[in-house]
């Protein structure tokens, strides 16, 4: 299984603790979305994104693990309802694609 991450999760990044034990592979890619800050509901002043396949390409950090499904319901409480969990199309960086979850941020929330 692999998630896409473009915020705070991604290595280095503020929140990265949250996945850093999930044992896995990570990969940089893009993806085609929006990023900004979001300035509304729960998610208010975190990073999120529009997935729009006319949009630029978006870096992404893509974690494989076989482990993730056990983690996915805790990644989902900490993203919380600002979130949805969709499947997207990673472009890597070594030219191959696949899929990946990532959180895109729902403005219905």
């Amino acid at each position: 299984m692999r998630m896409a991450f473009y915020g705070t999760l991604r290595p280095g990044e503020s929140n990265h603790y949250e996945v850093r034990s999930i044992p896995g592979t990570w990969r940089t890619g893009t993806v085609r979305g929006w990023t900004y800050d979001i300035t509304w509901g729960p998610a208010n002043g975190y990073p999120g994104m529009t997935l729009d396949t006319g949009a630029p390409a978006t870096p992404v950090h893509v974690l494989e693990s076989a482990e993730l499904e056990q983690h996915l319901r805790r990644i989902d409480d900490f993203e919380g309802p600002g979130y949805r969990r969709v499947e997207v199309e990673v472009t890597y960086d070594d030219g191959s694609t696949g899929t990946a979850w990532l959180y895109e941020a729902d403005p219905e929330a």
